[in-house]
């Protein structure tokens, strides 16, 4: 009994509804504008039938595809180290230089790549965007110098050829000599 009540009183306002269509009216004022109305305004008023709907079917859009582009590793063509140059002297007595980089095509960070920069091999600057490093305090004597692209994880995508750079600092063990106008510089 339950059963067949509430049956019947989820299908109540089904029985009892009613299409939701009214009549339509339309008429001409003494301005000579056409007018629409659902309710008869006076008797002159004709009913008007309404065309129907123009319907268009939904176009079916295609499935989007997985950018090839973001899943592939960028592939560099070029990468090297462009100044210093390779056995280049660097005179500098707080032992600071710059390095700038070349690199095609650009570096993909959108992928997360970066590059890390290593001197005597132990690393001087890491997770670098940009194609110049500055490296300071860097002791006199012979230090090589390479570049390498990186990925996200940290595997090595390419690296530069190895360069030597020639450090000249002054020693305070060396102290430049100082003329006095009297003597004479040696020979």
């Amino acid at each position: 009994m339950k059963s067949f009540l509430s049956k019947f009183i989820l299908l109540l306002p089904l029985i009892f509804s009613t299409s939701v269509y009214s009549e339509m009216y339309k008429w001409v004022d003494e301005e000579g504008n056409t007018n629409y109305s659902d309710k008869q305004p006076f008797k002159n008023a004709s009913k008007h039938i309404a065309p129907d709907i123009n319907t268009t079917p939904a176009i079916k859009a295609p499935k989007p595809q997985a950018i090839e582009e973001n899943t592939k590793e960028a592939v560099y063509q070029f990468f090297k180290i462009t100044s210093p140059e390779h056995k280049a002297t660097i005179r500098d007595n707080q032992g600071n230089f710059s390095i700038s980089l070349a690199i095609q095509p650009p570096l993909n960070t959108a992928q997360g790549h970066y590059i890390s920069v290593l001197l005597d091999n132990k690393l001087a600057q890491d997770k670098l965007t940009g194609l110049s490093a500055q490296l300071s305090n860097i002791d006199r004597g012979t230090h090589q110098i390479t570049a390498s692209i990186k990925n996200k994880q940290g595997k090595t995508l390419l690296s530069t050829k190895n360069i030597t750079i020639y450090m000249h600092r002054r020693s305070v063990l060396n102290p430049p000599l100082l003329q006095t106008p009297n003597q004479a510089a040696p020979l």
